[in-house]
């Protein structure tokens, strides 16, 4: 794939890593002359019409123009591989990173509860959020990452087989009970973020078939158990992220980010 040109326009130069989605490469954008990122999806068993609904959503995420979210210029397909063309953003991801102090962790909350209230204002929901999709640049800026594109033919998290897809630590009840994804299980997702940030840890552990029974009937330990520092507005901000259903949660990401901002110590976010 290495030296290929793409649409007659993007040259490959490289690959950047693989994932659970595709394949990633550095490639140049010989139109506009800069570096893009472009990213091929992994379509195992969704066919053909699941291919085209890829695309189709690459280029509504496309529609997407937010500071904290990767911005997709462009979507093709070759010899029945689709590909989206993203911003090339020179960081790493959140997953793995020193682990932030409160005052740190609640800046890079109001990053992502920012990206996801444009991202659902506009109808689009993330459906795969977790730490390894979230860049974070050496000026501090978090982008979040392949919005919208973790889906299947039938827009569900289950296969034809019954298989539940997506990162099981960040999955929300109602999705592993076969609902439909939805602003409500993005939050949950981010929930589990917030916990993984403040303490270190998952709130969940264990086998695969432990962790979803955990999600739907497990007793979430208050991050304070861990870290002392953190205040009780934001534990009980956490819990309500991870409540059960969607109805206990009934929060937006603007009433996160607005809480947040007025009731954190930390330095007023810019917008």
């Amino acid at each position: 794939m290495i030296g290929t040109t793409l649409l007659n326009r993007y040259k490959i130069d490289s690959e950047l890593g693989k994932g659970g989605m595709g394949v990633v490469y550095k490639a140049h954008d010989t139109l506009l002359h800069r570096a893009v990122a472009i990213k091929f999806l992994n379509t195992d068993g969704i066919g053909t019409e699941g291919r085209s609904r890829l695309i189709q959503e690459a280029r509504a995420v496309a529609q997407l123009n937010h500071p904290n979210i990767v911005s997709v210029f462009d979507a093709g397909e070759t010899e029945g591989n689709p590909f989206i063309v993203m911003e090339f953003v020179p960081g790493n991801t959140l997953k793995g990173i020193a682990a932030p102090s409160v005052s740190e962790t609640l800046v890079m909350a109001a990053q992502i509860c920012k990206a996801l209230d444009h991202a659902h204002s506009k109808g689009i929901i993330h459906r795969d959020l977790k730490l390894e999709n979230i860049i974070i640049t050496d000026s501090q800026t978090l982008k979040l990452m392949d919005f919208g594109l973790a889906r299947s033919s039938d827009d569900s998290r289950m296969t034809e087989e019954g298989v539940l897809k997506g990162t099981l630590a960040y999955i929300a009840p109602e999705l592993i009970q076969g609902e439909p994804a939805s602003p409500q299980s993005d939050l949950y997702a981010f929930g589990v973020i917030l916990y993984e940030l403040l303490t270190g840890l998952a709130p969940f552990q264990g086998t695969i078939n432990t962790i979803l029974a955990q999600h739907l009937h497990g007793v979430v330990a208050p991050p304070s158990e861990h870290t002392t520092d953190i205040p009780e507005w934001l534990d009980n901000l956490v819990l309500r992220l991870l409540a059960k259903s969607p109805e206990e949660r009934h929060v937006s990401a603007k009433d996160v980010l607005r809480d947040i901002e007025e009731r954190s110590t930390a330095p007023t976010f810019a917008s």
